[in-house]
């Protein structure tokens, strides 16, 4: 095996039309090579493989590199890097805005810090930097109003409470940091920690959003929102967004409402119940018509989960429903700011008082 690997690296530089192949025997392709090729190439270098061995064995002893700043490479362009950063989202900022939008509120305090170690006096040099702490204030009622409305338009029967949860996913703290590493703020972000915090990832996005809204608009800011936040719900069921304590009793207070029968749960089928891998399907009824079914392990976790599953079906928010409208699908969309859905206590409000009138 060595020496067809030696064999391999002299003849690498030889001219394919310079070799034949010939079968043995034992039906092994092996190369002839002329009488006018020289074995001992030029090139051939026998220290070369042990060299690069023991450089690799180092690397490995010696681990990893730590992890430096983009800055600290030659090829560093601060200027160049925040310009791009607008163009490759397909926005307009100004330079001032790009600033504020990647300057951290510890990244002046410690800047404060070396001057006053320095002796530098604030008062003939000052400090000409401003956090994002007010852009990111001002992106995030931006982001939370629009995210809300939109929910509340995609899905005008589910409970407020549902759409509460799903608003503090998309407005999560790993959400917004991980839209923010992957649009390349990361490398622009003014801080003093090294690597940059999750937290402060996501202020400097909602800063981004707020930075946006100063200078193209409001409209212009929620449509950036629509186009980076609310895309993380489309590989995400939203029921399991929400945790629901009590389904059925949820169920029958929607029932009520909608003044129809009491969930009537029954056994349809099972199968293998008296082996590990047993299956039950529930279905519930009201007045006499299947709302739903579904399996479980047992008889009280297929209860439950056809109970979610009415649940569903009630609120329009199954997996069949039709897709979000996002991108420009989403131009032209007529929100309304102001509704909020039906909230699972004043449902429960008026069911007591229905009980009580009757």
């Amino acid at each position: 095996m060595a020496s067809h690997r030696m064999f391999l690296f002299w003849t690498r530089n030889i001219s394919p039309s310079l070799l034949r192949l010939a079968t043995t025997k034992t039906q092994q392709i092996l190369p002839i090579i002329p009488s006018s090729v020289t074995i001992g190439c030029r090139s051939y270098n026998k220290a070369l493989y042990p060299y690069l061995s023991e450089l690799y064995r180092r690397r490995l002893k010696v681990g990893p590199e730590k992890e430096r700043h983009r800055s600290e490479w030659i090829n560093w362009n601060y200027d160049a890097e925040i310009y791009a950063f607008g163009k490759r989202l397909g926005e307009e900022f100004s330079e001032n805005t790009l600033r504020i939008i990647f300057t951290d509120k510890s990244y002046i305090e410690k800047d404060k810090a070396r001057r006053q170690e320095l002796g530098v006096d604030q008062d003939v040099v000052a400090l000409e930097l401003v956090d994002n702490g007010e852009m990111a204030a001002e992106g995030n009622l931006i982001a939370s109003r629009y995210i809300k409305a939109f929910l509340r338009f995609s899905y005008p029967a589910m409970f407020e409470e549902g759409i509460c949860a799903v608003h503090d996913f998309l407005m999560s703290e790993d959400i917004l940091a991980s839209t923010g590493l992957h649009i390349g703020m990361k490398d622009l972000i003014l801080t003093a920690e090294f690597p940059v915090l999750s937290s402060t990832m996501a202020t400097s996005f909602l800063a981004t959003i707020g930075g946006l809204a100063q200078d193209q608009g409001v409209r212009r800011a929620e449509r950036f929102v629509n186009h980076f936040i609310l895309p993380h719900l489309i590989d995400k069921d939203i029921n399991d967004l929400w945790q629901i304590d009590n389904p059925m009793g949820l169920l029958k207070s929607i029932l009520l409402q909608n003044k129809r029968g009491p969930p009537e749960p029954r056994l349809i089928h099972q199968s293998a119940s008296q082996t590990i891998m047993s299956l039950y399907w529930v279905a519930i009824y009201s007045d006499k018509e299947m709302i739903g079914k579904a399996p479980g392990e047992t008889v009280t976790i297929a209860e439950e989960m056809a109970s979610r599953e009415c649940l569903r079906q009630l609120m329009k928010t199954s997996l069949h429903q039709k897709p979000l409208l996002l991108g420009p699908a989403a131009q032209g969309l007529q929100l309304d700011y102001n509704r909020v859905n039906l909230s699972i206590q004043s449902l429960e409000q008026t069911t007591e008082k229905q009980k009580a009138l009757a």
